[in-house]
């Protein structure tokens, strides 16, 4: 291979190869590249991003698409280009080595490194000058003072090991009272008047609340539940949410929910599914199931692959202008919707608190419906029929801008984010369509991108060439575990399983009793990784903590029990001081700290007690249902032309019960 180009031709990252056309002579990574570099004592200047991502556009546009900076960066380094979804763990070292530096991070993710990959200095985003001195400066550093260098590499190798050291505890019972503290604490940081954590920018973090919302169902703390609302309520008016087409972008610039980051990622849309489905369980609201419905629709209408699984992420910018798809004029409006306009306006807050810049206005609202309508002497049902007028008008109008760009590869962790969430739709509001989504998209990945030892992370051009990582595997042992749990079909938990096992032989670290994030056949640049931190998406050992916990129970496992158990008590102190970062292992700590039940419906009525069964908010539960006797759990269980559901905790049951409803009465 010639180094000396742009190789990014041959990548099939759609962020690699926006990248393509750069006067620098950008690589992937691969050994090849290092041991090129290590053979010309060039350092690598490792940068980093994603497709969607808008200060990577600005800096490509600045620097990397300029013919001078190009020139230095050449001579001076073998620069090598990452997307951040396809490659985590690399992001996740070398953004960990920024945090050591900067206490922040970001991206574009900018990080110079030894030949070997190992890493000295880094940061974000830098301005043209800026980014032409620093490169003179690293150039001149490592040359003329490698000592000063290799003291570098040193002393963040040092800071790296301290940040993964996980120590071993001894597992023990975990109590209500200390969580019930956390909670408290937790409270404290809640927005009462716009909802989430009260700080700008403003992320979703659907596992936070999915953990808030069960915490409020189960010990009927009334904060909680109203502060949930109050989350569910406002993303669901703010700009954040696409108010005409459905689907949510990922994060908020303000505290309002008001002005999105616009990029629509994947990973946020299959959560806030499960969110919004929990919620109407919970609430009854009917905003959430048109949430759900149009959410749901969007990801149909622009994120499904022809293989029926899902492209990764929107971009934010379309003509080189963050959000301008999704913004209108007032001037258009009026224009288009004629004597509509003025309602129109109220209800979508135009000229009023959804002006933006440049004359922009982001559509969002500030109430719900039922006060909208009463106010405006409308009836509920006049006024949804107007409103789905207005987005039958404005959609069509829409679509003939320009579109933003999208990201078309295909993730293995995200799409079992996304099963998962058609998983919590389905039994929700028995939609069928919803079901049928999620079961192709794990269809095509365990027959594409799992060959019975190696689940692959990526798919693109009929190609994967990347091994998967642990979200990869946990997430899809999550996924398939609640698929079992919508359809009783035996094939799902027994894929978890087998899944799991791979997981123990490629990931476990038998020192600390945790997984590390990286597969054993790779060799670690620095040391090995584990992590623990939850995060938009929950952390990978949570994950797969909280799969062995359900595993244990629905598969009669005591060893996976206990697995989970132990990997709470490694990290049990974390959790009291930053609750915001642990929301999965909370939820875990739930499940250990008050009582957790087993739901065993056995007979041929099983499928369609379950479906009924799957309609209520359980979140304290698994639920297994059979028509036989194939589990351990189902053993000894089945009552001839009778099916009942057998209510157990810890494997001890009560007298079964023959209707769903008297089994919900016990519960």
């Amino acid at each position: 291979m010639n180094f000396q180009q742009n190789n990014l031709k041959l990548a099939t990252s759609p962020y690699l190869k926006q990248h393509e056309n750069n006067p620098v002579w950008w690589q992937s990574w691969s050994d090849d590249v290092l041991e090129y570099a290590q053979e010309t004592n060039k350092p690598l200047l490792i940068s980093i991003g994603y497709s969607a991502c808008h200060w990577c556009h600005v800096m490509e546009h600045q620097s990397f698409e300029n013919e001078e900076v190009a020139k230095v960066m050449n001579e001076y380094f073998v620069c090598i280009k990452i997307d951040r979804e396809e490659r985590p763990d690399l992001d996740a070292l070398y953004m960990n080595v920024v945090q050591l530096i900067h206490q922040s991070g970001g991206w574009p993710l900018n990080v110079f490194a030894l030949p070997d990959g190992r890493p000295f200095y880094g940061g974000t985003y830098f301005p043209k000058e800026q980014w032409i001195e620093l490169l003179q400066n690293i150039n001149q550093m490592y040359h003329h003072h490698s000592d000063k260098t290799l003291e570098y590499v040193n002393s963040l190798a040092e800071g790296l090991t301290k940040m993964e050291t996980i120590e071993l505890k001894s597992a023990q019972n975990f109590s209500q009272d200390k969580i019930n503290e956390t909670f408290e604490f937790w409270q404290q940081q809640f927005d009462d008047e716009w909802g989430g954590f009260n700080r700008a920018p403003k992320f979703m973090l659907p596992n936070a609340w999915q953990t808030i919302l069960r915490f409020g169902f189960e010990t009927k703390n009334e904060e909680c539940l109203i502060q949930s609302k109050i989350t569910l309520d406002r993303m669901a008016f703010g700009g954040i949410y696409d108010q005409l087409k459905g689907g949510f972008s990922r994060y908020s610039v303000d505290p309002y929910w008001k002005v999105p980051h616009f990029e629509k990622m994947l990973y946020d849309n299959g959560q806030l599914l499960s969110l919004y489905s929990n919620g109407y369980k919970v609430f009854k609201e009917d905003e959430y199931k048109t949430v759900v419905d149009e959410t749901i629709n969007w990801l149909k209408d622009e994120m499904l692959s022809p293989e029926n699984v899902f492209y990764a992420a929107i971009d934010a910018d379309s003509e080189k202008e963050e959000g301008k798809y999704y913004v209108w004029k007032s001037a258009e409006l009026k224009e288009i919707l004629k004597d509509d306009f003025t309602l129109f306006q109220k209800y979508y807050q135009v000229d009023e608190f959804g002006e933006w810049e440049h004359g922009n206005n982001i559509l969002m609202r500030l109430s719900d419906d039922e006060d909208f309508a009463e106010k405006n002497n409308l009836s509920l049902e006049e006024l949804k029929s107007i409103v789905i007028k207005w987005k039958n008008t404005l959609n069509p109008i829409r679509e003939k801008r320009i579109k933003p760009h999208r990201d078309e590869k295909v993730l293995t962790s995200w799409n079992a984010l996304v099963i998962t969430g058609l998983c919590d739709a389905h039994q929700t509001f028995s939609n069928d369509e919803y079901l049928q989504l999620a079961e192709n998209a794990i269809s095509f990945i365990l027959k594409n991108q799992w060959n019975g030892e190696t689940l692959f992370r990526n798919y693109k051009d009929n190609q994967t060439t990347i091994a998967g990582f642990l979200d990869d595997y946990a997430l899809i042992i999550e996924a398939l575990i609640k698929l079992f749990e919508t359809t009783s079909t035996l094939n799902y938990i027994e894929t978890a399983d087998k899944i799991t096992q791979e997981v123990f032989n490629q990931f476990y670290n038998h020192k600390n009793k945790m997984f590390a994030y990286k597969s054993h056949y790779d060799t670690p640049l620095v040391n090995e990784t584990f992590e623990i931190y939850d995060n938009v998406i929950s952390s990978s050992n949570s994950i797969m903590a909280n799969n062995l916990f359900k595993l244990g129970k629905i598969l009669n496992r005591q060893d996976y029990t206990e697995q989970a158990q132990q990997m709470l008590a490694n990290v049990e102190d974390k959790i009291f001081d930053h609750p915001t970062g642990f929301t999965n292992w909370i939820n875990l700590y739930l499940n250990f700290s008050y009582p957790f039940k087993e739901i065993v419906i056995v007979g041929k009525e099983a499928k369609n007690y379950l479906k009924e069964m799957n309609n209520y908010y359980l979140p304290n539960s698994v639920r297994i249902a059979s028509e036989n006797e194939t589990l351990e759990i189902t053993k000894n269980r089945l009552e001839e032309n009778k099916t009942a559901v057998h209510i157990c905790e810890n494997y001890t049951c009560q007298i079964p019960t023959y209707s769903v409803i008297d089994a919900l009465k016990k519960l």
